[in-house]
């Protein structure tokens, strides 16, 4: 059913016979081909990076103002009608390629292609690189960087004394330089093309008693916008993160700008990272979730009601937040946890009971071996919500009580192989018995209390009461 619209779509727009004419403006760079296949293709797929090339191609030896017809260039992919369609959408979208449609007595389409970002160009725009890094994962798109981007040395020693064009030129007389810089326009009228907000933005950072002008740059307004397209960010979720990511000095920083869309995006759509889709595949997969699932299972009572409904309506950065008394959150911790979500496939939910129990478990810390033991885990199960992830805590709270005494006996063993090292001299080492010694009656009288307080941490997780204090 799927294909018959996809047919009948494209054939509103393209038939065989329809000519194409191939223009190449610029020169490509030398690293093209490897950009395209290394870079591009993870995106777009290897059907759209085949058609690419091959325009590419014919643009090179196509006589001026010649034409081919798109049976011809079908011929030449074997690809059918349908799939060159889909694939010219993909490489115009991902700004590739411009088609302008003539129509006359026969329809001819003009192709003019742009060129591919080198290496360097790629992994500096903020969208492509962000959205590659979700379709590869961080460790696969660092081991890219380190084989496609070659650094350039030079002695620690030396300063740089390069000239700027402003400082060797000017394209105006000497004398009509002070009256050209007092009719300069300020930085205020500067009109950048943009669908965001800007407006309103601008006088919502004025009630805020922080200036517009450090934040809603040219390029800070470029980044704002390709980031809320990619992570899903709405007007009314904008104002937080741009708030959040105005720093100290009241400059706009873009890594805080970034986790924060993540954090609403998660909230929102769970686990999946963003990707590129098409918007048949968009659809299908919507349709795919509306279908019936497994049973939901329901609250015990009005309470647990309330903390599983408090699990779903926050992020891990927010449960990390309310454990802190500073109420701030260490983002190296809020990365840990999200490229471990990520990693498992935890939905947010689930990364939040997750994140509550081993804070409480082991006081307000955080141990990665230990999470990521727990997240491994709740993903084999296939624990998908708050309230699987609070009864499957429950049930195995032993089980995980020994892989945190076995952490423990671990980094213990490994403290008093380290210790084992150290030479001491002897009349140390008998200070230290004799002391040893005469503690052991005090540390018998503390024993109870100890008893106790262990007796109170094994309790834990039997009430989540304490997760919904600001809930």
């Amino acid at each position: 059913m799927r294909e018959v619209e996809s047919m009948n779509d494209r054939m509103k727009h393209l038939l065989p016979n329809d000519r194409m004419k191939i223009f190449q403006e610029d020169a490509f760079n030398e690293d093209a081909e490897l950009v395209l296949a290394m870079l591009y293709q993870p995106l777009i797929g290897m059907k759209s990076v085949a058609v690419f090339q091959s325009l590419w191609k014919e643009a090179s030896v196509q006589p001026s103002q010649s034409s081919i017809s798109h049976h011809q260039m079908m011929s030449r992919l074997n690809m059918t009608l349908d799939d060159f369609y889909e694939a010219r959408k993909k490489i115009e979208a991902i700004g590739l390629l411009k088609s302008f449609k003539e129509e006359g007595s026969f329809t001819t389409f003009y192709y003019y292609l742009n060129r591919p970002y080198s290496v360097k160009g790629f992994f500096e725009d903020p969208m492509l690189s962000v959205l590659l890094e979700h379709h590869l994962g961080k460790e696969d798109l660092n081991q890219l960087k380190r084989k496609l981007l070659i650094k350039t040395s030079r002695p620690t020693n030396v300063k740089e004394v390069t000239k700027r064009f402003d400082e060797v030129f000017t394209t105006i007389k000497p004398e009509m330089v002070m009256q050209q810089a007092t009719q300069a326009p300020s930085d205020d009228t500067l009109v950048v093309e943009t669908k965001l907000p800007v407006e309103w933005l601008h006088k919502m950072l004025q009630q805020q008693k922080v200036n517009p002008k450090n934040i809603l740059s040219t390029g800070n307004i470029r980044f704002i916008e390709k980031m809320t397209h990619i992570y899903d960010v709405d007007f009314l979720e904008l104002e937080k993160a741009v708030l959040w990511a105005v720093d100290e000095q009241q400059q706009f920083d873009r890594k805080e700008f970034l986790d924060m869309c993540k954090d609403i995006y998660y909230k929102k759509h769970g686990s999946i990272p963003p990707r590129l889709y098409t918007k048949n595949e968009d659809t299908q997969n919507t349709s795919l979730k509306e279908q019936p699932s497994k049973t939901k299972p329901q609250p015990a009572n009005e309470k647990e009601a309330q903390i599983i409904q408090h699990f779903e309506s926050v992020t891990h950065r927010e449960i990390l937040e309310d454990h802190s008394s500073s109420g701030k959150a260490s983002m190296k911790e809020v990365n840990m946890l999200t490229d471990m979500m990520e990693e498992h496939g935890l939905s947010q939910p689930v990364m939040n009971v997750l994140v509550h129990y081993v804070l409480n478990k082991i006081g307000n810390k955080l141990s990665k071996n230990y999470i990521e033991t727990i997240a491994a885990h709740w993903s084999r199960a296939h624990i998908t919500t708050a309230k699987e992830a609070m009864d499957l805590a429950k049930q195995e709270n032993n089980m995980y009580q020994k892989w945190q005494q076995k952490n423990q006996q671990k980094t213990q063993s490994y403290n008093k192989q380290q210790k084992s090292k150290e030479v001491l001299p002897k009349w140390y080492q008998e200070e230290k018995n004799q002391k040893k010694t005469s503690q052991q009656p005090a540390q018998q009288r503390s024993a109870p209390q100890d008893d106790k307080e262990q007796e109170e941490l094994e309790k834990f997780f039997k009430s989540f009461s304490r997760s919904n204090h600001k809930g």
